[in-house]
């Protein structure tokens, strides 16, 4: 009885780890280089998003509040080729760059309360 809990601890703390590590991202390195790079299809800010007219991929405002959307999401997400985005290869600094920049977009407002 006593391995199993002992597995599971060192399990927890070793994805805990691995979280901490994941948000070294720069989020205003991410945000320059978003606007650079993924604006085309995406709307990085909120003034972009205002200012569309045809939507080819979700708002980085959309993503970042998708249920359960995490940094090692964001980073399988990252490191998948898609037809629609062939060319796209980061480095492991800008991925971290733009995780950190889309998940500081998350609303941070409790459930239930008011805009």
């Amino acid at each position: 009885m006593m391995r199993p809990l002992m597995f599971g601890g060192i399990l927890a703390a070793s994805a805990s780890a691995a979280n901490a590590q994941d948000t070294s991202g720069n989020p205003e390195a991410g945000r320059v280089f978003a606007r650079q790079v993924c604006s085309p299809c995406h709307a990085v800010t909120a003034e972009q998003a205002s200012q569309r007219v045809m939507a080819i991929g979700p708002d980085f405002q959309t993503i970042a509040n998708t249920p359960g959307m995490t940094t090692t999401a964001l980073r399988a997400f990252l490191q998948t080729p898609y037809p629609k985005m062939p060319n796209l290869i980061l480095t492991p600094e800008q991925s971290a760059d733009v995780i950190a920049f889309v998940l500081s977009l998350r609303d941070r407002r409790q459930p239930g309360s008011k805009p």
